[in-house]
């Protein structure tokens, strides 16, 4: 996304860079978020309190969980969970809904699932089939755009299949990663418009022989230039 910018500035700050400029001949910044979703997280809120953004589209690479999505596949939920907050007891692990305060509003809230914008859904979807055929083939198939559902994020990577499994049993996830959940809920409780676009590297829990580790290698730069390749989309039918 950087090397594709007209650059005009960039600040070095709390160990992020902030890339400012003009991209599809929008203004925007761009920053890395960092592993995980206390890095996601505090870059969100920097990159709010620093450029006060209109709008934040968040992009990166997942593990499938549903047997729909395949490596390669872009897809973009409705919603975000964050799957490893909750409470141990001698039951096991139960999730459980956050407590948040919303914007200006003093009163606080229990959510679970943060939301995605809708118009920008409806942008994603309008330019979905119009990126298809720039999209680059994974063992000769051509990636899908999938859209709505869930996403779930949490601080480990997920190689295991029956962590997959109880992923789509709780939260009936489509795919999961390790910053999402978090950058929508910063994004969600400063009332910023958000959307995320992630592009399959993995099955979360590997496929036949292959390990999701060894599949990441393998597919994260395909998967990550297909991802790359739908925000340049949307950010040109972006008004």
């Amino acid at each position: 996304m950087r090397s594709k910018m007209e650059l005009s500035d960039s600040l070095n700050f709390a160990g992020r860079i902030f890339w400012k400029g003009k991209l599809q001949g929008k203004d925007v910044v761009v920053v890395e978020s960092g592993v995980g979703m206390t890095n996601a997280a505090m870059t969100t809120q920097l990159l709010i309190d620093k450029y006060a953004p209109e709008r934040i589209l968040f992009t990166g690479i997942c593990g499938a969980i549903d047997s729909a999505d395949h490596i390669g596949d872009v897809v973009i939920p409705e919603k975000w969970v964050t799957h490893d907050y909750g409470i141990y007891n001698k039951d096991g692990f139960s999730p459980e809904s956050l407590v948040v305060v919303l914007g200006n509003d003093p009163k606080e809230r229990y959510i679970m699932f943060f939301t995605i914008d809708k118009n920008l859904l409806k942008i994603a979807e309008s330019c979905a089939e119009k990126v298809r055929d720039k999209f680059k083939s994974i063992r000769e198939r051509i990636p899908e755009v999938r859209i709505g559902g869930i996403g779930t994020s949490g601080n480990s990577f997920i190689d295991q299949k029956e962590k997959r499994g109880w992923l789509k049993e709780k939260f009936d996830a489509q795919i999961v990663d390790m910053e999402s959940a978090g950058v929508v809920q910063v994004a969600n409780i400063n009332k910023i418009p958000i959307l995320v676009i992630r592009s399959c590297s993995d099955l979360a829990g590997g496929s036949g022989s292959s390990t999701a580790q060894e599949e990441l290698k393998q597919f994260f730069k395909v998967a990550a230039d297909n991802s790359a390749i739908l925000v340049l989309e949307l950010l040109s039918l972006i008004e």
